[in-house]
């Protein structure tokens, strides 16, 4: 088969959101991949520290690092090639909002921090997702990539929804993604395939921020954990991260051989 590329989100797909656990077979079949000559990229929510903290960037020699769902993209040697802020106005309003119900928001752009301090959301997402939490800082006006508001399970953050020039992405914990409202993994995807000289790629995901990802890639993959809206665009559904299903679904396509 010719080189691909191909896009892994993290969280729910490369590792087990609940063991914190890389299954070896995932871990097997990115070195095979990668000995072929296919491209491998990390397409994540994560920030770029965040993906280090987890020891992300050492399961494979990545080509790229599509973080903050595609507003920061970097290259194999963690260099930024594309930073795509929010309005500092829309910043702003996201942050006076959390003040209005006395919440904690946490805050992206060339250092992390968080606007008050960590309530137990924001600790039960901080243990979700295995980091660590950012100091107590107050917003600076500089650049920012994402934010990350917190609340209970089953919340609906209508406090962010109205807010001009963001889109909020409701997390599989305590959490939600605050991101530039019309971007998306897929937008990131594209400059990145421009990069490359490619046409298309091959997506695995699980999460709400994973379904334009998936919708347009030429073979897409939603875990069998993953959120139902992920599994109703893709083209595949494959086993759960702990059954094995990066591994599995490779092995359907072809990429890899069973046997190897």
């Amino acid at each position: 088969m010719n080189r691909q590329i191909l896009f892994f989100d993290i969280d729910g797909t490369l590792v087990d959101s609940t063991t914190h656990i890389v299954p070896d077979s995932t871990k097997k079949a990115l070195h095979i991949l990668k000995e072929a000559g296919h491209l491998l990229c990390i397409s994540t929510g994560r920030s770029l520290q965040s993906v280090m903290d987890g020891a992300y960037d050492q399961l494979i020699d990545w080509d790229i690092y599509l973080c903050n769902n595609g507003q920061a993209i970097y290259n194999h040697d963690k260099e930024l090639m594309q930073l795509t802020p929010i309005p500092r106005k829309s910043v702003e309003a996201c942050i006076a909002a959390a003040d209005r119900q006395h919440a904690p928001l946490l805050i992206m752009g060339e250092k992390e921090l968080i606007t008050r301090e960590p309530n137990e959301y924001v600790i039960t997402s901080a243990e979700f997702f295995k980091e660590s939490i950012p100091e107590v800082h107050a917003y600076d006006g500089s650049d920012v990539i994402m934010m990350i508001a917190y609340g209970p399970m089953g919340y609906t953050y209508d406090e962010y929804t109205a807010i001009d020039s963001v889109d909020v992405l409701i997390g599989q914990s305590t959490y939600a993604d605050i991101v530039l409202k019309g971007f998306s993994k897929a937008i990131g995807i594209r400059y990145v395939l421009d990069q490359f000289h490619m046409q298309d790629y091959i997506a695995f995901g699980d999460s709400l921020n994973d379904v334009e990802m998936l919708q347009h890639a030429r073979i897409s993959v939603a875990m069998g954990n993953g959120h139902k809206d992920a599994k109703r665009v893709a083209d595949m559904i494959t086993d759960a991260v702990s059954e094995n299903g990066i591994y599995n679904a490779l092995v359907r396509m072809k990429l890899i051989s069973d046997k190897e």
